[in-house]
C-alpha cells in the first residue's frame, strides 16, 4: 500500500477492523483490513506521528506526535475524542504504550522523560484547573537554535472534522512524569502487565513497576563491556518479550537477548547490517525490521529461520494479526503484508477470532489466483499451447483439492485447448441427465500481454497494491472464476449447496471459442439439465455502483483483400497509372460501409433492428441520471462524455458535470450508451499492405492491401442476413469499380480479384431482468454490498461487447436456462489492455454474490 504523501511509515497498528499507519507529516492512514484500501486519512498533529498504540477494550487508538501531544481517536466513528498534552519542554512523543492492568497510557519523551496518564481518571482534574495549567506554560526547551528531531516537520492542514471539541484536552502534570528517566531519547517502551520496560538513546533498558499513582524504577540491565565504555552505536531503538526473555534493538544492528530472571544478556543475534527499528513477537518466533531494508525471522531456539526483502528502504515498523499477516512499514512510503502462516503455529497460539477463517479462505482464493496468473495460457499461439494445458490441470487439480465430485480435463479440437469441466454434488446422484443444476461458464485463456514496457508490473505476476490486484487475466476471467469456484466449494463443504453445481471453464474464449459448441454437445450428458448459466464477464459501468448486465451485442467478423494479378510490387514512377492499385480500390469499398458519423450505410442493414420502446429509453434515462450524480469520474463515462477529446487527464483531473452542462451532458451520456448498447456499429480494426517494403518504401504500389472489420449486431437483427448484405454490398461496389475501370483505363496492364471472409461470430443475447433468477441476484448483490434500500442498485446495463458462448448455451439448453451475467470488475479494470488489475474487495464480494445467490436459488 502506498499513499499520495510519499512520507516514510513511522508506525503502525491494527485492529479488527483497520490497519493505522503513521506518517512523517502526522496524518495518520487508516487502511481497510479486508479491502486493503484506503478509509480515511486522521490529521491532527502538526509533526511526525510517531507512535500508536490501542486501549482494546474501549476502541481508542492513541498516537504520539512530534509536536507533544497525544491523541485519542475513536476506532468506530475515526474521530479525534481528545488531545493529552505532554509535560512541559517534552519534545516529541517518540514512543507510545497502553498498560490495561493500571489503566495507564506512558509515554516515552525527546526530552528523556517517561509520563504516564491516567486514562479511567483522567476527569478527576477539573476543565479550569487544565486550562489553567495550559496557560502557564511557555516552552523554551526546543526554540529555534536547536535541532529539533529529524521527524518534527510541519503537518498538513488540520481537517475540521478530526479536531475534537475545545474542552476535550489534558494535560500531563508534573507528578505524572519521571524527568530524566534515561540520558538520550526514549525510542522504546514495552509493558507487560503492570511491569514496564524502557531503552533510549543512552543505550540503556530499564525495568518499571506500573500502578495507578504512577510507576517506580525497579532494575536496570547492566550493559557494561570489556573496556568499560558503552559503544556509540549501541543504542536501542525496540524491545520485545517472549517468554522470559527480552529482545532488544539496537543502532548496530545486532539485536540482544536477555534473561529476566538472572538479568544477564544470554545471546547476540547478528544478520542486520543497519539499525533495529522495529521487534514484535508472534507464535514465539521474532521478526525484526532493519534499516537495512530487510525483516529477520528468528525462531523459538533463536537460530534465524530467514529474511523476507522488503522495498529496500528501512523498515520502520512492523505489525501482524492473528490470520498471521505480518504488516511491515518502510521509508519510502510502503505497507506491505506478508503471509507467515506457513510457520507453524505452537499449541498454545491464541485462538484466533471469528473473521480470521473467513480471512484464511479468502486469502487461499489469493494463493490459487498467484499461482494461475503465472500462466502464460495465450490461446491461439502454438508455442503457448503448452502453458494453456498447464493451467488448465492447475485448475482441475485445484477443483479436486476443493472437494469436487468429479473433476477432468475435456478434450477439444485437437489443435484447441481442453475444457476443465467439475461437477459439485447438491446429493447423492442418480441420474445427472434430469438432474436440474447450475452450469458456470468461464474461460482460463487470457489476451497477451502486449507491450511489458507499458506494464507497471510483471504481467503474469500477481501483484497486490492499493487495494488492487494487477496481472494479466485477474479481472478477465480468472479471478472471477475463483471466486465462483470458492464460492460454490465453500456450500458444497458445508453441505448448503442447493443445487449440484457444474463449472465448463473453456480455454478459447479469447480465440473465437474454438470447438466449444462441439465439446459440449459430444458430453451432454456431464451437464444435467441447467435452470441457471452464471458466468462473470463483463465490468460495472463505473466505479462504486454494483452492475448486473441483461444484454449483449452480437458480432460479425469479417476479412477483406483485394489483390492485383501481377505478382508483385511495383515502382509507382515508372508503373503509377499503368496498373491497378488494390490500397485505392480497398479505401473506395471501405469508404462505402459506413458515414463519416459511424452510420451504417450497407442497403437494408437497420431494417430489423427493434424499435426503441418508451419503457426502455426512461430505464436509459434513470441510468444516465443515477450516473451523472455517483458515477461522473468513472473513467468510461469521463474519458469520453466529461474531457474533451485531446485530453488525457485521469478521473482524478476530469471537468465536472457543471463546467460541461448538467443537461447536454446528459443527454450526450444517453446517446453514447445507446450507441454502445443498443445500436448496431461496424469497425474497421486493420488495414494492410501486402509486403514489408511497401509498408516502409513510399515509391511503391502494393499489389495487395487488406482490412479486418466487424459488425456489432443488435435485437432483432439476423445474423445470416447481415453477412448477406455485408457481402453483397462489398461485391457490388468491387463490380461497380471492375467496369469503371476497364471502361475508362483500357490500357491497364492488370486486373483486380476481390477475396472476402464473412463469418459470424456471436448472437446477441438480450436477458429478461424481471425474471425471478434476476431478482435473486440483483437481491443478492444489494445485501452483500449493504444497499438493500437504494432501488437503483444493481444497476441494470447492456453490453456493447459479445461472449459467443452466452446465446448458444442457452438456446442448447433450453428452453428453461437462463444466462446471468455477473460483473465483479470495474470499469477501470482494463481488461486486454496493459495493467489489467480488479479491486480485491469486490473479488471478495463477488465471492460472496455468488454464495448468496446460490442458497437463493435453492429456496
Amino acid at each position: 500500500l502506498t499513499d499520495d504523501s510519499g512520507d516514510s511509515v513511522l508506525t503502525l497498528a491494527q485492529s479488527d477492523d483497520y490497519v493505522f499507519s503513521g506518517s512523517q507529516h502526522g496524518s495518520i492512514h487508516v487502511w481497510n483490513r479486508d479491502t486493503y484500501q484506503l478509509e480515511k486519512v486522521l490529521h491532527g498533529h502538526t509533526a511526525g506521528c510517531l507512535s500508536l498504540a490501542l486501549d482494546i477494550g474501549r476502541r481508542v487508538l492513541f498516537s504520539g506526535g512530534g509536536d507533544g501531544k497525544v491523541r485519542a481517536w475513536d476506532m468506530d466513528s475515526l474521530k479525534c475524542l481528545y488531545v493529552v498534552h505532554a509535560g512541559v519542554n517534552s519534545g516529541a512523543v517518540l514512543s507510545l504504550e497502553y498498560a490495561e492492568a493500571s489503566d495507564l497510557l506512558v509515554l516515552g519523551c525527546q526530552n528523556t522523560s517517561i509520563q504516564w496518564f491516567n486514562v479511567g481518571q483522567k476527569d478527576l482534574v477539573s476543565r479550569s484547573e487544565r486550562r489553567r495549567e495550559m496557560e502557564s506554560r511557555r516552552s523554551r526547551f526546543f526554540d529555534d537554535s536547536v535541532e529539533a528531531i529529524s521527524v518534527c516537520v510541519p503537518s498538513l492542514p488540520l481537517a475540521s472534522d478530526d479536531e475534537p471539541d475545545s474542552s476535550e484536552f489534558y494535560v500531563i502534570s508534573e507528578s505524572s512524569i519521571v524527568q530524566y528517566a534515561h540520558s538520550g531519547y526514549v525510542y522504546g517502551l514495552l509493558v507487560s502487565g503492570n511491569v514496564l520496560f524502557s531503552a533510549a538513546s543512552d543505550g540503556a533498558i530499564k525495568q518499571w513497576q506500573l500502578a495507578e499513582h504512577g510507576m517506580e524504577e525497579l532494575a536496570e540491565l547492566s550493559r557494561s563491556f570489556s573496556d568499560g565504555d558503552l559503544p556509540e552505536d549501541l543504542s536501542v531503538h525496540a524491545l520485545a518479550l517472549d517468554d522470559g526473555l527480552l529482545f532488544a534493538g539496537l543502532q548496530s544492528g545486532d539485536i540482544e537477548v536477555w534473561d529476566l530472571e538472572t538479568k544477564q544478556r544470554i545471546r547476540v543475534l547478528h544478520g542486520h547490517s543497519g539499525n533495529v527499528y522495529t521487534l514484535l513477537i508472534h507464535n514465539h518466533s521474532l521478526f525484526s525490521g532493519s534499516a537495512d531494508g530487510s525483516v529477520r525471522i528468528w525462531g523459538a531456539d533463536l537460530q534465524s529461520l530467514g529474511w523476507i526483502a522488503s522495498s529496500g528502504d528501512a523498515v520502520l515498523s512492523l505489525a501482524i494479526s492473528m490470520d498471521d499477516i505480518l504488516i511491515s512499514g518502510s521509508s519510502d512510503n510502503a505497507i506491505a503484508f506478508w503471509d507467515v502462516s506457513v510457520m507453524e503455529p505452537p499449541a498454545d497460539a491464541p485462538v484466533p477470532s471469528m473473521a480470521v477463517p473467513r480471512r484464511r479462505r479468502g486469502r487461499r482464493m489469493m494463493q490459487a489466483l498467484d499461482q494461475w496468473i503465472r500462466f502464460k495460457s495465450v490461446a491461439g499461439v502454438p508455442e503457448l499451447q503448452p502453458e494453456c494445458r498447464r493451467a488448465a490441470r492447475f485448475l482441475k487439480d485445484l477443483m479436486r483439492q476443493l472437494g469436487a465430485n468429479d473433476a477432468r480435463l475435456i478434450s477439444s479440437t485437437p489443435a484447441s485447448n481442453p475444457i476443465v469441466y467439475a461437477r459439485f454434488d447438491a446429493s447423492p446422484q442418480t441420474d445427472l441427465c434430469e438432474t436440474p443444476t447450475v452450469f458456470v461458464y468461464g474461460h482460463y485463456d487470457v489476451m497477451p500481454a502486449g507491450d511489458e514496457l507499458l506494464w507497471k508490473t510483471q504481467p503474469f505476476e500477481l501483484v497486490g497494491r492499493d487495494g488492487y490486484l494487477y496481472g494479466r487475466g485477474v479481472t478477465d476471467n480468472k479471478g472471477p472464476v475463483l471466486a465462483t469456484l470458492f464460492a460454490v466449494s465453500e456450500l458444497h463443504a458445508s453441505g448448503d449447496l442447493p443445487l449440484t453445481v457444474v463449472f465448463c471453464i473453456e480455454g478459447e474464449e479469447e480465440n473465437g471459442s474454438q470447438g466449444l459448441h462441439e465439446t459440449i454437445a459430444s458430453n451432454r450428458a456431464l451437464f444435467g439439465r441447467p435452470r441457471l448459466i452464471l458466468l462473470s464477464s463483463s465490468y460495472w459501468l463505473g466505479e462504486s455502483t454494483p452492475c448486473l448486465t441483461y444484454g449483449m451485442r452480437g458480432s460479425i467478423r469479417a476479412n477483406l483483400r483485394i489483390e492485383s494479378t501481377r505478382p508483385a510490387d511495383v515502382h509507382a514512377g515508372v508503373w503509377g497509372g499503368a496498373v491497378t492499385e488494390p490500397l485505392t480500390c480497398l479505401s473506395h469499398i471501405l469508404a462505402q460501409l459506413a458515414d463519416p458519423s459511424g452510420h451504417v450505410t450497407i442497403p437494408g442493414f437497420h431494417d430489423s433492428v427493434r424499435p426503441v420502446s418508451d419503457k426502455e429509453s426512461a430505464a436509459m434515462r434513470e441510468l444516465v441520471q443515477w450516473i451523472s450524480a455517483h458515477e461522473s469520474a468513472a473513467p468510461l463515462v469521463a474519458r469520453t462524455v466529461m474531457s474533451p477529446p485531446e485530453s488525457h487527464a485521469s478521473p482524478k483531473s476530469t471537468a465536472s458535470w457543471e463546467s460541461v452542462g448538467p443537461i447536454d451532458a446528459r443527454d450526450d451520456l444517453f446517446d453514447q450508451l445507446m450507441r454502445r448498447w443498443r445500436f448496431p456499429t461496424l469497425t474497421v480494426h486493420h488495414v494492410d499492405i501486402s509486403t514489408v517494403a511497401a509498408r516502409t518504401n513510399t515509391t511503391l504500389i502494393p499489389a495487395a492491401a487488406q482490412a479486418s472489420l466487424s459488425v456489432r449486431v443488435v435485437p432483432d437483427q439476423s445474423l445470416e442476413d447481415i453477412c448477406q448484405k455485408l457481402r453483397s454490398h462489398v461485391e457490388t461496389i468491387f463490380n461497380q469499380m471492375q467496369q469503371t475501370r476497364h471502361a475508362s483505363n483500357k490500357g491497364v496492364l492488370d486486373n483486380l480479384r476481390l477475396h472476402l471472409d464473412v463469418h459470424p461470430n456471436a448472437q446477441w443475447w438480450l436477458a429478461d431482468p424481471d425474471t425471478p433468477v434476476y431478482q435473486a441476484a440483483a437481491r443478492a448483490i444489494r445485501e452483500e454490498w449493504q444497499m438493500a434500500n437504494q432501488a437503483h442498485v444493481p444497476l441494470l446495463i447492456r453490453e456493447g461487447g459479445s461472449i459467443p458462448a452466452v446465446p448458444w448455451l442457452e438456446e442448447f439448453f433450453g428452453p428453461n436456462a437462463i444466462a446471468v451475467n455477473l460483473p465483479m470488475g470495474q470499469s477501470s479494470d482494463n481488461a486486454h489492455l496493459d495493467n489489467e488489475r480488479i479491486s480485491l474487495v469486490n473479488l471478495v464480494r463477488g465471492r460472496q454474490i455468488v454464495w448468496r445467490l446460490l442458497k437463493d436459488i435453492g429456496q
